[in-house]
């Protein structure tokens, strides 16, 4: 059944995020890697949905696609890390 403007079915919002372990089942790494980079301050932006230690971690999910993209190493230009800014 369609809702009205301005209401939106709740799984279309969980969409738009992805938890940690859907980012590593996608890229097929350990979610203690994603951590270790949160605490490195590198890797993708994130949401943390509460304070602390085991804090809910959210990842957008148009964030995810645009460091994909980023990363994609084109032949003969390089390692996206070592280009020059």
């Amino acid at each position: 059944m369609a809702k009205p403007d301005g209401e939106r079915e709740a799984s279309t919002l969980g969409d738009e995020f992805l938890e940690e372990p859907e980012v590593a089942t996608r890229w097929k790494m350990s979610r203690r890697t994603l951590q270790n980079w949160r605490a490195n301050g590198t890797g993708p932006r994130y949401i943390k949905l509460s304070e602390g230690r085991g804090g809910r971690v959210r990842y957008p999910l148009a964030d995810i696609q645009a460091y994909e993209q980023a990363r994609i190493v084109q032949p003969g230009m390089g390692h996206p890390d070592r280009r020059a800014a």
